[in-house]
């Protein structure tokens, strides 16, 4: 008699329903927690890349000290030897002359100061045919594609 109500096709309904939800609710479980691990492995990874770009910066300083010792080391050089060959050439010749050798120093610097500048207007000028190159490359462009709208 209690069958005739359906009470037993409900129950296990009712049970077939709770067991599908907690399988649902496992399946939920695990797919939060393979997000959470994912999201752990990347916030792992970004802490050992901070950590790589801080050794790198640190490097990079200390590289930047060493270049500033050689590129001292190497002016200081230049200077010392720059001083003895005015000692040996004043002792020579006298300090007229050396007065002279400034005088050709200073032309050679202007002259390389002029190559510069001429070298520099060309390349400008070379950079402005380019642009104007590309903008009527644009403009043949853009009327290939669509043409004259009337």
């Amino acid at each position: 008699m209690a069958d005739d109500f359906g009470f037993t096709e409900g129950v296990k309904s009712l049970t077939g329903s709770i067991d599908a939800a907690r399988n649902a609710s496992k399946g939920l479980t695990k797919s939060i927690e393979s997000i959470q691990g994912d999201a752990i492995e990347v916030a792992q990874q970004q802490a050992r890349d901070r950590k790589l770009a801080e050794k790198r910066s640190a490097l990079l300083k200390e590289r930047a000290i060493f270049k500033a010792l050689e590129e001292y080391k190497h002016r200081k050089l230049i200077s010392d030897q720059e001083y003895k060959a005015k000692v040996e050439f004043v002792k020579k010749y006298g300090t007229k002359e050396w007065a002279e050798v400034l005088k050709i120093k200073s032309d050679i610097e202007k002259l390389e100061e002029k190559s510069k500048k001429l070298f520099d207007e060309d390349l400008n000028k070379v950079r402005r045919v380019q642009f104007l190159c590309f903008l009527v490359a644009g403009w043949c462009a853009y009327y290939l594609v669509w043409g004259v709208k009337k």
